[in-house]
């Protein structure tokens, strides 16, 4: 089962180092802040989530003149899951405004290798989407179906001239 998106976003959050919850939120909301919004209590449930299924363990951390706070740590399982995220391409053109970008971010934000590998393998899979959308509206002979096919190829030509700035600007 695939993990819910924003799943991904806190563990890698957690690739740098371990975090309590509200350090999570806020390092969410600055890095991400502007294009993706998550409030404090969904990040307790992904932390959880994530807890349940053994991408994270948590310590609790006892300090001085205040209350104890549970401390997250990735495990190997966490890493492993976050890593296969970060380097596979999106199928859905939905998933691109929120997941591609937050791949980015951590690309550059952990110094991980391999972005221009991605953004290739993103580009392949919407040359591929592109062409299946322009055979469909080539034997559709429904006029509202040629005005989705040309809205859906649209996208895709944009988000293909967007990926192409992104190879530039990742190649300096």
């Amino acid at each position: 089962m695939r993990e819910h998106p924003q799943e991904y976003v806190v563990l890698g959050l957690l690739m740098k180092k371990e975090r309590h919850g509200y350090e999570i939120h806020h390092h969410f909301s600055s890095g991400l802040g502007r294009v993706w919004y998550t409030g404090i209590s969904q990040i307790y449930a992904l932390l959880k989530r994530l807890e349940d299924t053994g991408k994270v363990v948590s310590k609790v951390k006892i300090q001085d003149n205040r209350p104890a706070k549970k401390v997250y740590s990735i495990t190997p399982k966490g890493r492993e899951v976050f890593l296969s995220w970060v380097y596979g391409p999106l199928e859905r053109i939905r998933e691109l405004r929120l997941e591609f970008l937050a791949k980015l971010f951590f690309i550059r934000e952990l110094k991980l290798p391999g972005t221009d590998e991605l953004i290739k393998k993103q580009i392949d899979v919407c040359q591929d989407q592109l062409q299946t959308i322009k055979h469909k509206d080539t034997v559709c002979y429904d006029e509202f179906d040629h005005l989705v096919f040309q809205f859906r190829m649209c996208q895709l030509e944009a988000i293909l001239t967007w990926l192409q700035d992104c190879e530039k600007y990742f190649d300096h």
